[in-house]
């Protein structure tokens, strides 16, 4: 994997910003709201005995996880990046889809689905798909 140098595509350029701030706003979110929070990892049903502390670690990791796809695609042009993104979302839609009370619950999990979506689909522009075409061709007699 190399660092891939130059301008970025708007679609590209557009789909890091907006997802960097989706991510920083959730992790905001949370870690100003902190029982709020405890309450919704509570509401997973994983069987944990949540704690402030545990709910930052979380909270913090969760954010992590979302800036690697984000590099992965800004920095270094991955499409696995692209698929893993597009099936990540297509993921959330079915929790949503499978759960339509959290979306009376929780009206802003739909705000930040559909902004998801818009910056997933920036992902498929005709410069996005220049982004993630192969720089270099390997000689297959490197690997002799």
């Amino acid at each position: 994997m190399k660092l891939v140098k130059g301008p970025r595509p708007a679609g590209i350029n557009a789909f890091a910003a907006i997802l960097l701030a989706l991510a920083a706003w959730n992790l905001i979110t949370a870690l100003f709201d902190l029982p709020a929070q405890q309450e919704t990892l509570e509401s997973l049903g994983l069987g944990l005995e949540w704690n402030r502390d545990w709910t930052i670690i979380t909270s913090s990791a969760w954010f992590t996880i979302e800036l690697i796809p984000i590099a992965l695609v800004w920095l270094y042009a991955v499409p696995f990046a692209r698929w893993f993104v597009v099936t990540m979302v297509a993921i959330k839609i079915v929790l949503v889809l499978a759960n339509l009370q959290m979306i009376y619950a929780f009206p802003g999990i739909l705000v930040g689905l559909s902004i998801s979506l818009c910056a997933v689909a920036l992902l498929f522009t005709r410069g996005a798909n220049e982004w993630f075409k192969p720089r270099e061709e390997v000689d297959a007699h490197e690997f002799d």
